[in-house]
């Protein structure tokens, strides 16, 4: 899923829940500024791995908190 049509429409001290991962929106834009597109929600561990042209990464539920 793309993170741009996660967030649109949400103001930045909001979160979203995806696939029972609960996300801040301001640390979803910070990603964005990174240059992550996609991400993909893995519940079985809590965690969403994230994806760019030039970067990917696998963040925990607690380490997206910690980045909005």
């Amino acid at each position: 899923m793309k993170i741009e049509e996660l967030i649109s429409a949400k103001g930045d001290n909001e979160q979203i829940a995806v696939e029972g991962i609960s996300i801040p929106v301001r640390a979803m834009q910070n990603l964005m500024k990174e240059g992550y597109v996609h991400c993909r929600p893995e519940p079985q561990n809590k965690t969403v791995t994230l994806w760019g042209k030039t970067c990917c990464a696998c963040l925990t539920e607690g380490q997206l908190h910690e980045g909005g």
